[in-house]
């Protein structure tokens, strides 16, 4: 019995339609899988040093996600932080901010192998970063915040590449943004970036976010939804769990961006 030229189109259709499905469970394991080294490569949270508590979540809009932070004891004993986001989502933005991470380390371990007599700062470090960024000819760019934590010396330094919001510092029942600008990292070869410090308060919470994070607020417009960061820091006295808490981190899904929070924090009460 032959089959009519409709049953061979359904047939058709239906081998396609398998090969398809086929296709898509494998993009989502090789997706999954990318996710689940993101997560192997980031630090613990929380972690203490130096009597500083670092925490921190990352919650993707994708499987994958362009947002990215690392914190680690430098060869000379501050403490270097960052927090980045890659423009756009998905596999590319991932590997971007992967690739950062091997830049950082690749930085950190020269100017030590260097014996440079100089302290690494912010500054610098971000300046090499855009220009190893530019070699690579990506036709994407990072907004970068990077800190380096000097407790012996009571120190805190920073430096802002193109990134918001900024860095909310609580202390003594306050919190504020710390000042700072540049411009972004892998636009432009004669981009600077400025070194900001402060002393560091004996006792003391720092939030970093990246602009994902004005999608969970109740706040229409950028500016509002910036400036009620502050006040949301204020209400949770600094402290890291009732922040997530507050801004319903631990059940976000489904996001239009993705969203990362790190806090270190000092001696809260």
């Amino acid at each position: 019995m032959h089959s009519t030229p409709q049953q061979s189109s359904l047939e058709a259709a239906s081998a396609e339609l398998l090969v398809l499905q086929k296709q898509r469970a494998l993009l989502i394991e090789d997706q999954q899988a990318g996710k689940l080294l993101q997560q192997q490569i980031r630090p613990a949270t929380p972690w203490q040093a130096q009597g500083i508590v670092f925490e921190h979540c990352i919650v993707p809009a994708l499987y994958l996600t362009g947002d990215s932070l690392d914190y680690f004891v430098l060869p000379d004993g501050r403490i270097f932080l960052y927090l980045a986001d890659v423009s756009g989502s998905g596999t590319a933005a991932a590997l971007i901010s992967m690739l950062l991470k091997s830049i950082v380390q690749e930085y950190v371990l020269s100017h030590r192998a260097a014996h440079v007599d100089t302290d690494m700062t912010p500054a610098a470090l971000l300046a090499y970063v855009n220009q190893r960024l530019l070699s690579y000819g990506s036709d994407r760019h990072i907004t970068l915040i990077c800190m380096m934590v000097d407790t012996q010396r009571a120190l805190l330094q920073w430096s802002v590449a193109g990134h918001l919001p900024s860095p909310v510092l609580y202390t003594a029942g306050r919190a504020q943004f710390l000042r700072g600008k540049g411009q972004p990292i892998g636009l432009f070869e004669q981009a600077s970036f400025n070194d900001e410090q402060m002393p560091l308060p004996d006792s003391f919470s720092l939030s970093l976010f990246s602009d994902g994070i004005f999608d969970v607020l109740p706040e229409k417009h950028l500016i509002t939804s910036e400036a009620a960061l502050p006040k949301l820091i204020s209400a949770v006295q600094g402290d890291y769990a009732a922040a997530v808490e507050r801004l319903g981190l631990a059940n976000c899904s489904n996001m239009p961006d993705d969203i990362a929070m790190l806090v270190l924090s000092r001696n809260l009460a």
